[in-house]
């Protein structure tokens, strides 16, 4: 087995009925239409957002012509990986802070994706009280990376959303509310699939770390 020995961590959080969702986004519903005992096997209906629980903002979301989730490149959205622990930084976290917790970590050459604990929890009352502040964009550009993703419900609050233009427009992926709270600072391998949908601005994904 390619991971045997590794431990694998699941870090996506369950989509169930009654879990929190972004302001304004539809709250998820899972009916059963057919049973075991009626029909022979279980079948549910899902209605859901497409950015409901743990998902990837595909560039279609924010910019005009963008691509959309199922033409996201599965490569795009794997590789070596630095989590950084950013809950001492509080609601607003900027790139000077980022550059001094990535000097301190010193993940060396070859990350592609990283991952931000913040502590802060998907929950309605504290999605507005948070946010990445936009010179992040030239700054993971500056580091190469290919993915940025956080636990939080989004990486910044508002309506115009600068830093997600920047950061997709700079072929930058982007991964929020995922479930890093069990999750400790260091080195790993991520993997993230979203589901296909054809032309959506956005998908579910199941996301994974493999410790190295």
């Amino acid at each position: 087995m390619i991971f045997k020995g590794k431990r694998i961590i699941d870090i996506t959080r369950a989509i169930k009925q009654g879990m929190p969702v972004y302001p304004g986004d539809p709250e998820p519903v899972i009916e059963q239409v057919c049973s075991i005992e009626k029909d022979g096997f279980a079948l549910s209906t899902i209605f859901m957002g497409s950015h409901t629980g743990t998902h990837v903002d595909a560039p279609s979301h924010v910019l005009e012509g963008g691509t959309s989730a199922d033409m996201l490149l599965p490569e795009s959205l794997m590789g070596r990986a630095v989590l950084l622990d950013m809950k001492h930084s509080g609601g607003f976290i900027s790139a000077e802070e980022l550059d001094v917790a990535w000097k301190a970590i010193k993940p060396g050459e070859g990350i592609e994706v990283l991952l931000l604990k913040t502590g802060i929890p998907c929950l309605v009352e504290a999605a507005e009280n948070f946010c990445l502040e936009e010179n992040i964009a030239f700054w993971a550009r500056d580091k190469g990376l290919k993915v940025l993703g956080i636990d939080a419900f989004s990486i910044e609050n508002g309506k115009s959303l600068p830093l997600h233009r920047s950061l997709l427009s700079r072929k930058i992926n982007i991964i929020e509310c995922l479930d890093l709270e069990l999750v400790e600072e260091g080195m790993y391998t991520f993997i993230c699939l979203p589901l296909k949908i054809t032309g959506c601005d956005g998908a579910p994904a199941r996301a994974i770390l493999i410790e190295e």
